[in-house]
């Protein structure tokens, strides 16, 4: 899944004060390249302005300048511009951003939980040794000639799911 990162915003620097001093980009560049290990999936950044020194991102982490339009305002235009907003991850502290975002029918995640999730990945145990992944298979392998259908009122563990996927349950 891709995730596209409102890099200004989330290193809470303008656009002069993160061109005078580099090292906050390359660092939060940096700090997201140790994510892609969790299954992070792809990673855009987007900055505010441009890229005078023509900076190198690290492996698997595409960088796009917005320059003359603010970031914000290049992500919402290219949302619109993409087929399936839904199937991108706006991480973004910006509560406007994130709501216009989500309005485009785009998730959203704060930071904070863009690095519980990633966390709640890295640390995860592989899908198969999941108790409740490894219970249904049990069940299907021990009732293999019998089929019923499945009943579309029954009740649903969402907090399972929830924990399944990686997603706080306070959220």
């Amino acid at each position: 899944m891709p995730y596209w990162f409102d890099g200004n915003n989330l290193i809470g620097m303008s656009t002069d004060a993160a061109r005078a001093d580099r090292r906050t980009r390359v660092e939060f560049l940096s700090a997201l390249s140790g994510w892609l290990g969790a299954g992070g999936g792809r990673f855009l950044v987007w900055f505010d302005g441009d890229d005078p020194a023509d900076m190198t991102p690290p492996p698997g982490i595409m960088v796009r300048y917005s320059a003359p339009e603010s970031a914000d305002a290049a992500i919402c235009r290219r949302l619109r511009e993409i087929g399936r907003p839904g199937e991108v991850i706006v991480v973004t502290n910006d509560r406007e951003l994130a709501s216009r975002c989500m309005k485009a029918g785009t998730n959203v995640l704060d930071w904070n939980q863009f690095t519980l999730k990633m966390r709640a990945r890295s640390t995860a145990p592989p899908r198969a040794a999941r108790p409740a992944a490894e219970s249904r298979r049990r069940a299907n392998r021990a009732d293999k000639t019998r089929r019923t259908p499945v009943d579309a009122s029954a009740n649903v563990d969402v907090g399972e799911w929830l924990r399944y996927f990686g997603i706080d349950e306070t959220d």
